[in-house]
């Protein structure tokens, strides 16, 4: 008997199913040799086909990976239309349909919920390890807040990693390019009995950084390695557990800013222009930044089915320690560094209860918990008049430090009213804790920008708490229309939870959407088409901001508006051709919103409030069209296949800022890469020459105005990189 090895739960929908229903990982060559073929997706956390699962989804295969470089979250976006990765410092930062989070303080949450084997993602720094050895990626576009609770505005992405199967499997790769850049990646899959199999992985990534510093090093470098064991068991009467431990730890200077000082008016206000960037490549800075990271996680599942209804328990726990420090001003001139340390434990349980068979009835219905805590040190410090010091001292750590808690419940219902019919609703209820324990310690900034002098200390404490409630709801209905064609309409609503600063309190933000869609397959398998619409009234996205010499404030924007529509198309040409597209257009606009004039530009008039106006200004992340497409052919060389691909993503201009500053704007740009991939006779080893980033475009990822700095903050992409891959497989 096979084992079904393969539980998949929790945010991955983990539950019981054979490995051979798992075995969905097929590249693009052995899709258009059948066709199309069916993908199964866990997207709401029950195994269903891609085509007949009522939401916008995008799966990606490993093997798209590895033809497109993604190696981490921070490139996903050049495989899923409408999502954006942005940076902020060495965080990373999700929007999905221009909804992202714009929360950096340390009790601040996501916008998109991300998870690995169902264990939840809170912070931004956990997103920056490597992928290896995964089953597929799956990226939610819309709110999940009924599924997915908290946290889950924009969307959700599940990383899915590979489990233990019944079969002995073993493969490994080298890759080496450019930037001296070595990728080492192997796996081995054993089965121990005919109920026990394990499965070993193990990466290593590192590359030269992309940008000289001068005396600074060379930033934006990398070098993680990687470690992973799962143990997967099934004692074929309905009883089934995956267990599975990881290590991951990254080293190197990290993400580099560049600072470009912005001029002023007499008024203060900011005058404007476009990015006076002189070199993206070679910079100067005057400080040597250092990233190190150890991030420690085990998670499990427990399922059993019970003939018609399958119990189901995941529990993960991470910790996670990181210590940076980094060039703040981004130049060599401007002489501030702020260096953080953060040990954060994380640990998540969900218990759900879901109905098998195929019935006009299903239903699932669970139960979730989840705590953060951090301890958190960090401090700003300056060099101006010669030795760097210490001016303040954020110190969050010891019995108070940070801590979030979150208790849900939820339930969700669909019945098939008629043939091909389906009507669904689903609840959920979300209570969230957040408190912040430690305190400022620091000097006079005035005296010390005057002179130098370090006078007047002080230690203030910074205690904050707070509680939130919500209830989520999703509303839906679809029509099987042929066996090949379904039309859906959803309403959903999501929820991210409020939170403090040290210059006070902000609220939850809320959206509500609208959506319809159709999935459609035509010509006997070979050509795929779903369509989707949609609009959003989001409410209160929270946004952060560097006040001078003071803190960061956190505020609301009060309401912003979206439409949004999404096309995506594959068509398997031949046996040996395959092209794929996906197009989507995006007008989004805040509608009532006002802030700080920390950074108004010149000219814009200050409200009767104090504030001012940003209404009909763009959120960040969100360009008008994205697009992605690529085609590929294969040639017959005797026993052997060679696979030529090309895609590229496109996007029209976007801004990095929620001033809408022509200084924070990424002009429209492609982005293209190039494999060119030689499988040899049996199918076990393969070779591979590639080129990313053809054009080889600046990109920017991050443009952030900081008055502290004084100037705007930029970060890049990677540049073009080229060079080769050998895999081998048994």
């Amino acid at each position: 008997m096979k084992i079904s090895m393969t539980v998949i739960a929790c945010s991955t929908a983990m539950i019981t199913v054979s490995a051979g229903a798992q075995t969905i990982s097929r590249s693009p060559t052995e899709a258009a040799q059948d066709g199309l073929g069916e993908i199964v997706v866990t997207a709401t956390k029950r195994p269903t086909a891609l085509q007949r699962t009522a939401i916008s989804v995008a799966t990606v295969q490993p093997e798209q990976l590895n033809q497109a470089g993604v190696y981490d979250v921070a490139n996903l976006s050049k495989l899923a239309p409408t999502l954006n990765i942005s940076q902020h410092g060495n965080s990373t930062l999700v929007a999905i349909r221009g909804v992202s989070s714009r929360d950096y303080n340390e009790t601040g949450d996501p916008a998109v919920s991300i998870s690995i084997d169902g264990a939840y993602l809170q912070r931004a720094n956990d997103l920056n390890t490597a992928f290896f050895d995964l089953e597929r990626i799956e990226v939610l576009r819309g709110p999940q807040g009924t599924l997915y609770g908290r946290n889950a505005t924009g969307g959700a992405i599940n990383i899915i990693t590979a489990k233990p199967v019944d079969a002995l499997q073993a493969a490994a790769s080298v890759q080496y390019a450019n930037f001296d850049s070595l990728r080492l990646e192997g796996m081995l899959n054993v089965p121990l009995t005919d109920t026990l199999a394990v499965r070993l992985a193990g990466v290593h990534d590192r590359h030269d950084g992309y940008r000289n510093n001068g005396v600074a090093g060379r930033g934006d470098d990398a070098d993680q390695w990687g470690a992973r064991v799962s143990l997967g068991f099934d004692n074929h009467a309905g009883l089934t557990a995956v267990v599975t431990a990881e290590h991951t730890r990254a080293d190197g200077i990290g993400g580099v800013r560049l600072g470009v000082p912005y001029p002023t008016d007499a008024t203060g206000g900011i005058i404007d222009s476009a990015p006076q960037i002189d070199d993206d490549r070679e910079w100067a800075l005057d400080y040597r930044g250092m990233t190190r990271s150890r991030i420690y996680a085990i998670r499990g599942t427990l399922a059993y089915d019970f003939g018609p209804a399958s119990l189901s328990y995941v529990a993960g726990y991470r910790s996670t320690k990181i210590d940076r420090d980094e060039d703040y001003d981004g130049n060599a001139t401007g002489r501030f560094a702020f260096p953080q340390n953060s040990d954060t434990k994380t640990q998540s349980h969900e218990l759900r209860l879901a109905s098998n068979g195929d019935g006009p009835f299903e239903y699932q219905a669970g139960a979730s918990y989840f705590r953060n805590t951090e301890d958190l040190y960090a401090y700003f410090r300056a060099g101006l008049f010669g030795d760097y010091v210490q001016l303040v001292t954020y110190d969050y750590s010891g019995d108070g430090g940070v801590k979030v808690s979150s208790i849900a419940a939820f339930g969700q219902a669909s019945y098939e009213i008629s043939p091909g019919l389906k009507v669904e609703a689903g609840l959920r209820w979300s209570k969230d804790k957040k408190s912040r324990i430690g305190a400022t310690l620091g000097f006079d900034l005035g005296e010390y920008f005057a002179s130098g002098a370090l006078v007047s200390p002080y230690s203030t404490p910074s205690v904050g708490r707070a509680q939130f409630e919500k209830t989520t709801y999703h509303a839906g209905i679809q029509y099987q229309v042929t066996p090949t064609s379904m039309l859906y309409a959803k309403y959903d609503t999501g929820y991210k939870a409020g939170g403090f600063s040290e210059l006070g309190a902000y609220a939850p933000e809320t959206i509500r959407s609208i959506e319809i869609g159709a999935k459609n397959r035509f010509a006997g398998d070979t050509i795929q088409l779903n369509i989707s619409a949609y609009n959003y009234a989001y409410r209160g996205q929270q946004i952060s901001q560097v006040i001078q010499n003071v803190g960061t404030l956190i505020t609301n924007a009060g309401k912003t508006r979206q439409w949004g529509a999404e096309i995506e198309g594959q068509v398997a040409i031949t046996r040996d051709d395959r092209f794929d597209l996906a197009v989507a257009w995006l007008d989004s606009k805040f509608t009532d919103f006002s802030i700080s004039p920390e950074y108004r530009s010149s000219g814009t008039p200050i409200l009767p409030d104090g504030n001012i106006s940003l209404n009909g200004n763009r959120p960040v992340q969100a360009p008008t069209i994205s697009i992605n497409a690529g085609f590929q052919h294969s040639f017959h060389i005797g026993d052997g296949l060679l696979t030529a691909r090309g895609q590229t993503q496109f996007q029209t201009e976007q801004f990095l800022s929620i001033y809408n500053f022509r200084a924070t704007k990424q002009s429209a740009f492609s982005r293209s890469d190039f494999t060119l991939t030689y499988d040899f006779p049996g199918d076990a080893i393969s070779i591979q020459g590639f080129v990313r980033n053809i054009e080889d475009q600046r990109i920017i990822v991050a443009a952030d105005p900081d008055s502290t700095a004084g100037g705007f903050l930029y970060q890049f992409a990677a540049p073009r990189t080229y060079g080769a891959r050998l895999s081998w497989k048994m």
